[in-house]
């Protein structure tokens, strides 16, 4: 099923145009902003020169009408497509690849977050490449810290010895004519390692690719990740490794170099198994005192996700410490959740899970070793967003570029 909103601006030629095309799991909290962000990118590239903005939702979760809000959207057209049934996010892509018809292609996550000057700056230094790799926030760090890591991003080496140098298809701006076709008709059944493929092809056919070291894009460490799960992750590259094998992009050797880097790459998260919960509490607690060192607050977190009001799950040391660091904000507590009816702090309420609640527009969830149970029980319950503790400290810290 594919609808389409009507483009408000008609009747002005418009010199060129971008999609960015946008797989939705679950995720109609995520749209208003997603729309919003594209909004503040058509003002800014449009003080320039005439550039139109479609903005292609895939709704990869049929059983859920997307909630599409076209009052948010003065300046951009919009198109749904629904997919049958979940696909996975390469089908999802490649649906709103079909669907689209920009001159350039931005694949975005649902919880991504670009500058408002993302577009007007890809556009202006992409010049006669192909695609445009810009700089972004991966937790607090910089994606590329240094020389060095931005030119192995636009390196073949890296990539042909297993290591996938961009963080995410929301750094790369793309010429449509450049996307390979192997890419489109050749969908990954396991997901992670689409974007791998993607660039793979690419760089196999010669394609221009560019770094540009300006700060535009972050990358939002979501509570469910495919890239922490390494086994699914790997067998999504062995898929990817299989059909360039067909396509004689990759001799026996390059394959057989690359499944070995597979196997012996360790995640590059935190192991609940392997660390003890005392320790994985102790580093969130040390990146917070280094936020708060660098005068970084959570409050500017959640004023990017646009949350206004939260409910803390667990009344111990990282919920008070949140609750603390919001108390002389405007985001609001409205209430604690815990079994323990004694961990109540003087001036709130807590309430046992699964209790009614008052409207929230999230739940953070601090005991962390227990989140993804915790997370599971919560949703047969409550109708809300759901993040961890460990979520909002790692991505407290943004700073994209503006105007």
């Amino acid at each position: 099923m594919v609808s389409s909103g009507l483009y408000l601006r008609r009747g002005v030629a418009m010199e060129r145009k971008v999609s960015v095309i946008i797989p939705i799991y679950k995720g109609n909290s995520f749209i208003s902003h997603l729309a919003y962000m594209l909004e503040e990118n058509w003002k800014s590239v449009n003080k320039i020169e005439p550039v139109s903005i479609e903005m292609v939702l895939v709704n990869d979760f049929p059983d859920e009408k997307l909630e599409i809000k076209d009052r948010l959207m003065e300046n951009i057209s919009w198109i749904e497509v629904t997919n049958k049934q979940n696909s996975g996010i390469h089908f999802s892509r490649a649906q709103g690849l079909l669907h689209s018809s920009g001159d350039y292609v931005l694949f975005l996550d649902q919880d991504d977050i670009i500058s408002p000057v993302y577009i007007r700056e890809q556009i202006a230094e992409l010049g006669a490449a192909d695609a445009i790799i810009c700089n972004g926030k991966n937790r607090s760090d910089l994606i590329y810290r240094n020389q060095e890591e931005l030119d192995r991003a636009v390196g073949k080496e890296e990539y042909w010895k297993g290591y996938n140098q961009i963080v995410s298809p929301g750094q790369v701006l793309i010429r449509r004519t450049a996307i390979p076709k192997e890419w489109v008709c050749n969908i990954l059944k396991n997901n992670g390692a689409d974007d791998y493929f993607l660039w793979m092809l690419m760089f196999s056919q010669n394609k221009k690719i560019k770094i540009h070291n300006k700060v535009l894009y972050w990358h939002l460490i979501s509570d469910v990740n495919t890239s922490k799960n390494t086994d699914e992750m790997n067998a999504s590259v062995y898929e990817m490794l299989s059909k360039m094998r067909t396509f004689d992009y990759l001799s026996p050797e390059e394959e057989t170099r690359i499944r070995q880097t597979r196997t012996c790459s360790r995640p590059n998260v935190l192991s609940e198994e392997k660390y003890r919960k005392q320790v994985v509490y102790r580093q969130i607690l040390e990146m917070w005192m280094v936020l708060r060192d660098r005068e970084v607050t959570v409050n500017e977190f959640f004023h990017n996700m646009g949350i206004e009001r939260i409910a803390i799950y667990g009344g111990g040391i990282l919920g008070k410490h949140l609750y603390y660091e919001l108390r002389e904000t405007d985001v609001a507590v409205v209430c604690f959740m815990d079994k323990n009816t004694k961990a109540d702090i003087p001036g709130t309420k807590t309430v046992i899970p699964g209790e009614q609640i008052e409207q929230v527009d999230a739940i953070i969830i601090t005991p962390i070793m227990e989140y993804e149970k915790i997370r599971e029980d919560l949703r047969k319950q409550y109708d809300f967003e759901m993040m961890s503790i460990e979520t909002v400290i790692y991505n407290a810290d943004c700073k994209l570029m503006m105007d």
